[in-house]
C-alpha cells in the first residue's frame, strides 16, 4: 500500500512540474508547489520511505524555481512546523492531511508569503 501512496504522489508532483513547464507560476505558487512537495518529504520521513523520488523533485522544483533558496529553506521550515487545526473522519494521519490543505489555508498562505 506505501508503494501505491508513493507511485500516486509522485504522479500528482510530476503532473504539477509539467504544468509549471508550460507557464511560468509567480513566486508565490512556485513556493505554494514546493510547499506541498515539501510537506509529502516530511510525511515520508516520518514513515520511513525512501526519499530518493521526492527529494529529486523538491530539488528540481528548487533548482528552476525563480525563489532563492533562502526563500525555499524557510518555506520548508514552514512546512515542517505547520500544524493545521484538522479533523478526519477515518482518523487519517495529520501529516498527511495537511499536505492536500495547506492551500486553502489563508494563514498558511499568509506565512507562506512572507517567506518571501
Amino acid at each position: 500500500m506505501s508503494r501505491h501512496l508513493l507511485i500516486l504522489c509522485a504522479a500528482v508532483l510530476l503532473s504539477s512540474c509539467v504544468h509549471a513547464a508550460e507557464k511560468a507560476p509567480p513566486p508565490q505558487a512556485e513556493l505554494l508547489d514546493f510547499a506541498k512537495a515539501n510537506c509529502l518529504f516530511w510525511y515520508f520521513s516520518k514513515k520511513g520511505y525512501d526519499l530518493e523520488d521526492i527529494r529529486g523533485i523538491s530539488g528540481g522544483m528548487v533548482e528552476r524555481g525563480s525563489a532563492s533558496a533562502e526563500e525555499y529553506e524557510r518555506a520548508s521550515l514552514l512546512v515542517k512546523n505547520y500544524s493545521p487545526p484538522l479533523k478526519t473522519k477515518q482518523a487519517i494521519d495529520i501529516d498527511l492531511l495537511k499536505c492536500f490543505t495547506m492551500e486553502h489555508d489563508a494563514d498558511f498562505l499568509r506565512s507562506l508569503a512572507e517567506a518571501q
